[in-house]
């Protein structure tokens, strides 16, 4: 039986969320397929959980230390084995949003994300979103977002 549309999306940002990295791998075990494939801005398709563990890692690595934290859109819909839903990154301790896309899963059929196709709406306005990888998808350089302004 699949998840509810709302109930994986909530899961899916809880694990995006998961500061511990033992979490955060067992989180990946329990909702993505073994063989799943992570799509998203500017990079080449990411495949297997290792490389999506390792992935999460990253993000940490960059959002973390600028206090961004990602909240669901709580409008998954779906029908069949995708779900679509939009997202958004913001300040933890303000709310304000810096972020925001959406994602599409696509669904095995015992309810673990196969694909997970991820789409940026709007960029962020205070840090130059300097993400490392140049638009061939390769790594040139270790990300570091810059604040802009004050």
């Amino acid at each position: 039986m699949l998840p509810g549309p709302n109930e994986l999306t909530d899961r899916y940002v809880a694990l995006w969320n998961e500061t511990d990295p033992e979490r955060r791998r067992a989180g990946v075990e329990r909702l993505y397929a073994p063989d799943a494939t992570y799509v998203f801005y500017r990079r080449d398709p990411i495949r297997g959980r290792e490389a999506i563990v390792a992935q999460m890692a990253y993000t940490h690595e960059i959002y973390d230390p600028m206090g961004y934290v990602f909240r669901s859109g709580n409008n998954a819909t779906g029908h069949h084995d995708v779900i679509r839903f939009n997202w958004v990154m913001v300040t933890a301790g303000t709310g304000e949003m810096e972020m925001a896309g959406q994602d599409i899963l696509v669904l095995d059929e015992d309810g673990r994300i196969r694909y997970d196709y991820q789409f940026h709406d709007r960029l962020p306005t205070s840090f130059v979103y300097n993400d490392g990888y140049e638009q061939h998808g390769v790594a040139v350089r270790h990300a570091r977002p810059e604040r802009v302004g004050p």
